[in-house]
């Protein structure tokens, strides 16, 4: 049985016995991993980490046409403040015209704790409906409702012939997983369970009449685009600029390229299942989803790795390639692009040699960006996965061949443990999420975002700009300079003398 037969998806803890502690090297990580102990490492002290329903928001809320409703206390809500900028943004770079995000809350009081949010909930739909007249409206259930028993459902079923939108649920209950990348299967779910991935008759094209003169001829084209055509699947942390490259890239193969799922609108879902191809960006993002699509339409996917760095892009492109019989082709777009791109990097490889770099964020994009900075020259000393699962064993095992000693510390955020690593190990520069870069530059240390949705992170512009940007990143470092002589992180100076993984409970190390 699927599971996207369940009412919700498991929970990544579960389903990819995913863990976010660990204190080593890449291949005691490995080791650890394949013997299945991840699960089991824990920390006696933690600090915050972050809760799946804010990541499930970020992808929802670049939907065109929907609504989404917070089925909880509106402090809830709060968060989508933080992402209606950038979506907005996100979709004037794809040309999608819309304007502010729409989302409604439930509003959830004490009151509604003892007795129950289902009215409130039915209320809300029906608002949603009359005043917005969306094509998908969204239910994502909080903690709240899920600790007093609300049958989100069961309100979503009863109102399925009264509203003309698509209701997709989300379960999103934060105190459920540690794993924040559990919100993918979570929104993937929904949008498998509840919106059409198939092509409507009469709606979407006219069936072809087999007595027609031109039927053949006609079949033939179909099956000839369908059998060339590959969608790209994206995640919040791939910008536009990314998106555009690797279009680039596909179309230079003359293959047809459709972009799923953020920034989708509703109806375009139904053109996912023509296509020959899946490609993943990411290992993290669609396993869950691509899975249920091969097993249920027979459309095979590619999750290799990021095309981050001149030779991760060079397999990744050559992968797909090899799924058409174009690798001839792509061989020689790489012999040009390569060549392009190192005398383009020249000048700023001789800026960058040599310095030394601490990585932070998520899985596969530490581990794919070290491998380019590698190639640019820079001494990797650390890198920081916010979490480690199965799925992630094939490029850490890449990863262990290239730095066999280089320290990994798996770790959803955790800034106490991060401190303490940048205190011993004093790199030249950190890529980071946006959230540790504030600690970071408190060291002292230069760091610029790992990665930003307005600029070019993938394929070989990416390659270019990353390193256009640590080059002039460490030209000037009086900031962060003038930030660790004036300001006091909250620390004592014991903790600086302890070993960065005191606090986790490894049973294996």
């Amino acid at each position: 049985m699927s599971y996207v037969d369940n009412r919700i998806p498991p929970v990544r803890e579960t389903r990819l016995k995913t863990g976010i502690t660990f204190g080593g090297c890449a291949g005691e990580l490995l080791d650890c991993s394949q013997k299945g102990c991840l699960i089991g490492c824990d920390r006696s002290f933690t600090q915050t980490i972050s809760c799946q329903l804010f990541l499930a928001l970020q992808m929802v809320l670049t939907i065109p046409n929907a609504v989404t409703i917070m089925h909880g206390p509106v402090g809830c809500g709060a968060q989508t403040h933080l992402v209606d900028f950038s979506v907005r943004s996100g979709s004037q770079q794809r040309g999608i015209k819309r304007g502010p995000l729409i989302w409604t809350s439930t509003n959830l009081d004490e009151t509604d704790v003892i007795g129950g949010g289902e009215k409130k909930l039915y209320d809300a739909i029906l608002h949603a409906e009359r005043e917005f007249a969306p094509q998908v409206i969204f239910v994502a259930s909080t903690c709240t409702p899920n600790i007093i028993g609300d049958d989100v459902d069961e309100v979503v079923n009863s109102l399925r012939n009264q509203v003309h939108a698509k209701i997709v649920p989300l379960h999103c209950p934060g105190f459920k997983t540690k794993i924040v990348a559990s919100a993918y299967d979570t929104v993937y779910h929904g949008l498998l369970k509840y919106l059409d991935l198939e092509l409507k008759p009469y709606v979407d094209f006219i069936p072809l009449n087999p007595y027609d003169p031109t039927y053949e001829i006609e079949a033939k084209k179909y099956e000839y685009k369908k059998a060339h055509t590959v969608n790209l699947l994206n995640a919040s942390s791939i910008g536009a600029p990314d998106e555009f490259e690797l279009i680039r890239l596909l179309k230079a193969l003359d293959l047809n390229v459709n972009v799923y799922t953020e920034y989708t609108r509703p109806d375009d879902f139904r053109l996912f299942t023509q296509a020959a191809l899946n490609i993943s960006m990411c290992n993290v993002h669609d396993d869950y989803l691509l899975e249920y699509v091969e097993e249920k339409y027979g459309i095979p996917y590619m999750i290799h790795n990021m095309p981050v760095g001149i030779d991760n892009t060079k397999q990744w492109l050559l992968h797909v390639a090899e799924r058409f019989g174009l690798e001839e082709r792509a061989k020689a777009i790489i012999e040009d692009e390569e060549k392009q791109l190192n005398v383009a990097l020249e000048p700023l490889k001789k800026q960058i040699k040599g310095k030394r770099v601490l990585l932070s964020g998520g899985v596969i994009r530490v581990a794919s960006t070290a491998m380019l900075l590698d190639e640019l020259g820079l001494d990797i000393i650390s890198v920081r996965p916010y979490h480690y699962d199965n799925l992630s064993d094939p490029i850490y095992k890449k990863f262990n061949e290239r730095f066999p000693n280089v320290s990994v510390n798996v770790a959803s955020n955790q800034a106490f443990e991060l401190v303490n690593i940048l205190k011993r190990e004093k790199p030249d520069i950190c890529l980071a999420h946006s959230a540790s870069n504030v600690w970071i530059a408190k060291t002292g240390v230069v760091s610029i975002p790992l990665f930003s949705p307005g600029a070019n992170y993938f394929g070989y512009t990416g390659a270019y700009e990353l390193a256009r940007r640590i080059a002039r990143a460490v030209q000037n470092t009086s900031l962060q300079k003038h930030a660790a002589e004036n300001i006091k992180l909250p620390f004592n100076q014991s903790w600086y003398e302890q070993d960065p993984y005191h606090y986790i409970n490894q049973k294996e190390r």
